[in-house]
């Protein structure tokens, strides 16, 4: 049986379109899932050498969807609503914008998402995979707007979850995620450690099947305990708290040593203390292959781990290995 997997265009003046038809081009995708793609149909084609036939389908419903097909669901209705719910002018047919910030593009992008979230809710597909999004433009209609992650979590009512990057080489959850380098101390907490670390060893040995998973934790500061007192007083005790539930942990480690380790596969997982911590060296080594996933949530839910590309929308030069790596996952993922 292959998955059901509800691919979102993301942000449609993006190079989401681009990554998503390209990745459905890959005989190894259509092999392993079945995709079913939500936006709106001009912005796909737009790529007229697209090769991908969709068959459209009007409700998101798991007796509609046989394999072997790779349908389509439109959100136009769905993205007019919201524009009218928050005073934009409407037209006959929404228009998005190449390479640009704009409410429509962030509207046709938030009900593709919406959509998604609630067939998957419902069980009427095994897992998303969500193509980039601006987040400036999804903010247009929802100032709250943080991200895809905290999206899902607040849609679905999870109260813990955690960001995690996975690729061959390297697997790190986030302990902050979208938070000023300033804040970062002040919004670490013992409770909120200790929950990315139980997350991440119960997604490697539910998901990745991982019996006893060995994971590291980052210290916040340079070398550690000789620069700071966070590893001290949160870190170190949430770690400690983790091994007594019985979770192979340790650390706190420098990260800079730590990441080198976990690349020579000493650590099954990391957990790092902020984002830029883990994504820069998450992104030297995994840039193509690397993808993005929401642990916590009641469905598999992936992204590749690049933006909008707004500066390259539509021109063709996307690459699609990443989005390609997340459809794949995702139905690993799901069949677990």
């Amino acid at each position: 049986m292959k998955p059901i997997l509800i691919v979102t265009m993301g942000d449609p003046g993006g190079i989401g379109p681009e990554v998503v038809l390209k990745s459905l081009g890959s005989p190894d995708v259509l092999k392993k899932v079945v995709p079913v793609v939500v936006g709106v149909k001009s912005a796909f084609e737009v790529l007229a050498k697209s090769k991908i036939n969709f068959s459209d389908i009007s409700l998101l419903k798991r007796r509609l969807i046989k394999p072997g097909n790779c349908y389509f669901f439109d959100v136009s209705g769905r993205a007019q609503g919201m524009l009218l719910e928050h005073d934009f002018p409407l037209s006959s047919e929404p228009r998005f914008l190449t390479g640009k910030v704009s409410p429509v593009n962030a509207a046709l992008a938030m009900a593709s998402l919406e959509a998604a979230a609630d067939a998957c809710s419902a069980g009427e597909a095994d897992g998303m995979v969500t193509a980039p999004v601006n987040k400036t433009a999804m903010r247009l209609l929802d100032p709250r707007f943080h991200g895809h992650t905290e999206y899902l979590a607040d849609k679905t009512g999870v109260r813990k979850f955690a960001m995690m990057f996975v690729s061959p080489r390297l697997c790190v959850t986030l302990a902050t995620v979208h938070v000023a380098l300033k804040d970062v101390s002040k919004s670490l907490t013992r409770a909120g450690v200790f929950e990315k670390i139980i997350l991440t060893d119960q997604f490697l040995k539910s998901r990745i099947e991982k019996k006893r998973p060995r994971i590291a934790v980052c210290a916040l500061n340079p070398h550690g305990e000789e620069t700071g007192t966070e590893e001290a007083s949160i870190i170190r005790p949430a770690v400690n708290q983790a091994r007594k539930a019985g979770v192979d942990v340790s650390g706190p480690f420098a990260a800079d040593q730590l990441f080198y380790e976990a690349y020579e596969g000493h650590y099954d997982a990391l957990v790092s203390m902020y984002h830029d911590q883990a994504l820069a060296p998450f992104k030297m080594v995994s840039f193509h292959d690397g993808v993005n996933v929401t642990a916590g949530l009641p469905f598999v839910r992936t992204s590749p781990d690049h933006g909008t590309a707004f500066d390259i929308a539509g021109h063709g030069k996307a690459q699609s290995e990443s989005m390609t790596a997340a459809i794949l996952l995702a139905a690993r993922l799901a069949k677990r």
